[in-house]
């Protein structure tokens, strides 16, 4: 399958961003986002996901404030989490957050990704988007992908970020020894498994699940954090810089239609 260009967004980032930032002022404190660029990537994200009045379906979405703002622009927003798994949750309280979220129009289904059967609230080809950001790494994804695509409409919007795996970071890490996989800590200590995942698996990932169109579209949200003491213009040059090239990139995002 040739990957054609399908990253289209229909909002203008001035109307979103007011409504990201109402939201992550209510949003439980450890939530709230410090790092400009980080309210960015939840433009973006938004930009992406928005159909009027269409269907979403997002994926391990708990802490992101995207669902709230498309559920105020007018989407039948569904968000399906644990709600229950990392640390973060020890600094305040679930019911909290889904609250919130609640109070936004969001509608919450706590479950664990592995085990979700969107099929048990949506008609076969009712889903208008489906989109999963910061969780597919954390487990085998296969069988929650093929349900969501039989929900999913023909046309429908299919967007998944991936940590990526040959990031420019990653391959100078190797350069100098150090493990491109989950630290000592996480793996040996935390018991903390994820997969990264490559450009090339990306696009097969793509075959895979028959998208009639895909592209594979890489940013660099994590440099900002783990760059922290890094002058901020040189930051930004280099992650415009390797937004031209998703493969180094630190962050691959497939955005396809069924």
């Amino acid at each position: 399958m040739t990957p054609t260009v399908v990253y289209q967004v229909h909002m203008d980032a001035s109307q979103i961003r007011p409504l990201i930032l109402d939201v992550r002022q209510k949003f439980p404190r450890p939530l709230w986002a410090d790092v400009p660029e980080w309210i960015d990537r939840d433009v973006l994200l938004t930009q992406l996901m928005y159909v009027p009045n269409g269907k979403l379906i997002d994926l391990g979405g708990g802490y992101s404030p995207m669902s709230a703002v498309l559920a105020q622009l007018g989407m039948e927003v569904t968000v399906v989490d644990t709600f229950s798994s990392t640390k973060l949750y020890e600094q305040f309280s679930a019911h909290e957050l889904c609250d919130i979220l609640r109070s936004f129009g969001v509608k919450l289904v706590q479950a664990d990704l592995r085990e979700y059967d969107p099929a048990t609230m949506f008609a076969a080809g009712s889903v208008d988007a489906i989109d999963c950001f910061g969780a597919i790494n954390l487990f085998h994804p296969r069988r929650l992908l093929d349900r969501c695509m039989s929900v999913l409409k023909t046309g429908g919007k299919f967007v998944v970020e991936f940590s990526n795996g040959a990031s420019l970071g990653r391959r100078l890490r190797l350069l100098t020894g150090r493990s491109t996989a989950d630290s000592f800590q996480k793996y040996f200590v935390d018991n903390w498994h994820t997969r990264a995942w490559t450009e090339h698996d990306v696009h097969a990932l793509a075959e895979y699940l028959k998208l009639t169109h895909h592209s594979v579209v890489g940013r660099n949200w994590s440099l900002y954090q783990s760059w922290a003491r890094f002058p901020k213009p040189a930051a930004r040059l280099m992650d415009e810089a390797l937004r031209t090239m998703p493969a180094l990139c630190n962050d691959i995002y497939l955005i396809g239609r069924k």
